[in-house]
This record gives C-alpha cells, sequence and structure tokens, in this order.
C-alpha cells in the first residue's frame, strides 16, 4: 500500500474512532468537526483543536482538531488519548466554555474537570497548566475494539538544503581598481586603462 493510500486509511480511521469517542464519552452530544492531520506549528505539539469555525462549506461551519503528522507512529492507544484530549476541547468551545489562556498553551482548572468526565487521567505540567492527558485503565478498555483500524505512519522530516555558493565572480583592474561582477568567466577589459581585468 503506498503512502497516500496508507494517509487516506489514517484519516478514514481517525473519523471513525471520533465517532466512535463521540458516543462512548459525549454521548453523541460534539458536532463533527473537520479531522486533518498537518505538520505541526509548534514542536512537541500532538494535536489541536481550532477554538473556532475554521471550515466553511456553503452555509455549514465547522472547527477543525489536527492530529500531528509529526506524532503519527507512536501507539495506537496513545493516538486515541491525543484525539479524545482534542476532543474535550471541542466540548469547551461548544459549550462556551474557557479551557485554555495564553494561546491555547495553558489547560485550566475547567479544562481538567471536562477531560476528567470524559475519559482522561490529567497530570499538571512543568509549565503549571492541566494539559499532560492519558487514558483512563476504563478508557482504554472501552476504546480497545476501536484501535486496529489506526496505522503507524510518519511524516518525514524536510531535508535541510544547504545554500550554494554564490557563482559570481568578481573581476578588478590592478591599474584603476575598477571591479565588475560576473556569473560566468569572462574575458574583460577595462575602458579606461585597456587592462585586462583579472579574476579575484
Amino acid at each position: 500500500m503506498c503512502c497516500n493510500e496508507k494517509y487516506l486509511n489514517e484519516l478514514k480511521a481517525f473519523n471513525d474512532l471520533f465517532d466512535c469517542l463521540n458516543k462512548i464519552f459525549f454521548e453523541s452530544a460534539l458536532s463533527k468537526p473537520v479531522i486533518t492531520i498537518q505538520a505541526n506549528k509548534k514542536p512537541n505539539t500532538l494535536g489541536w483543536c481550532t477554538g473556532y469555525n475554521a471550515w466553511q462549506s456553503g452555509e455549514e461551519k465547522s472547527p477543525e482538531i489536527n492530529l500531528s503528522a509529526d506524532y503519527l507512529d507512536r501507539e495506537p492507544i496513545d493516538k486515541v488519548g491525543t484525539l479524545l484530549h482534542e476532543m474535550c476541547h471541542l466540548y469547551a468551545f461548544q459549550n462556551n466554555i474557557k479551557d485554555t489562556s495564553r494561546a491555547g498553551n495553558y489547560h485550566n482548572k475547567q479544562y481538567k474537570e471536562i477531560a476528567e468526565k470524559h475519559g482522561l487521567k490529567v497530570e499538571k505540567s512543568s509549565k503549571g497548566g492541566f494539559d499532560i492527558t492519558t487514558l483512563t485503565e476504563n478508557a482504554k478498555q472501552l476504546v480497545k475494539p476501536y484501535v486496529n483500524n489506526l496505522q503507524a505512519l510518519k511524516r518525514i522530516s524536510p531535508v535541510k538544503i544547504v545554500a550554494s555558493r554564490s557563482s559570481t565572480r568578481k573581476y578588478i583592474c590592478r591599474s584603476c581598481g575598477l571591479s565588475v561582477r560576473a556569473t560566468k568567466e569572462v574575458n574583460i577589459i577595462c575602458g579606461d586603462c585597456n587592462q585586462k581585468m583579472e579574476l579575484e
């Protein structure tokens, strides 16, 4: 199976998983967001949920849940935990609950309460917020039948290209000091001194 097929299968698996988690943990109360897989904007970010409607089709508007392409090679149960974490943010958004501050980096007590009611164990991070989440043991048992379709798939970081040296050459007239630049080797004579200019 080619990478594109695996990517599309993974995206479908996350959409199906959203429906299952919505039913199990939210009594199907969450509206379906657009689920995407994209590269990270911030390092160490496993996913995000927009706190606004990021997509529109006709009159219908939807928020976005993204799962970071850089972390898709984790264990399936951990990816389920990330999706459920973002679904808790979606719950907060759809119920007008402010669950983060500092541009979404600080997860407050409201987030902690939502997450703990919906299958997540929450810990305080070194940053002070409640952003470290894992599935509870009960949640792991409930989702176990639904994780089989998730695959190990990882986005390869782009190779940094070293800039090539400039192809510009500098020629100087040794008599008057005039200099000119050329993109290839040339035979050039200084019009003032009638001297051949030399490559520096």
